[in-house]
């Protein structure tokens, strides 16, 4: 199942590789992303790789990094159309 995390990251060096490192450490692999760097606002597209992996622990786990300013996961009805409003978490 896929899920989306819109995410406000600090522009330093290295922010956007230390969140896509804890991404895929914690069983979840990147389908897609978008960055907006005059915003640094950043959403990424999850699928989960392993079983028993949870969404809203690894928004959890994202809040804990250093560059991040807020993460929030979308819901269905919050989602771009462009990902066909299939985004649950």
């Amino acid at each position: 199942m896929n899920h989306t995390l819109q995410m406000n990251l600090h522009q330093v060096e290295g922010a956007l590789i230390r969140l896509l490192g804890l991404i895929e450490r914690r069983g979840f692999a990147v389908t897609s992303m978008n960055a907006y760097t005059g915003e640094q606002h950043v959403e990424v597209t999850v699928d989960i790789h392993s079983a028993g992996r949870s969404v809203e622990t690894l928004t959890r786990q994202i809040q804990k990094l250093y560059d991040v300013r807020s993460v929030a996961c979308l819901t269905a009805a919050e989602a771009p159309a462009a990902l066909g409003g299939s985004v649950a978490c």
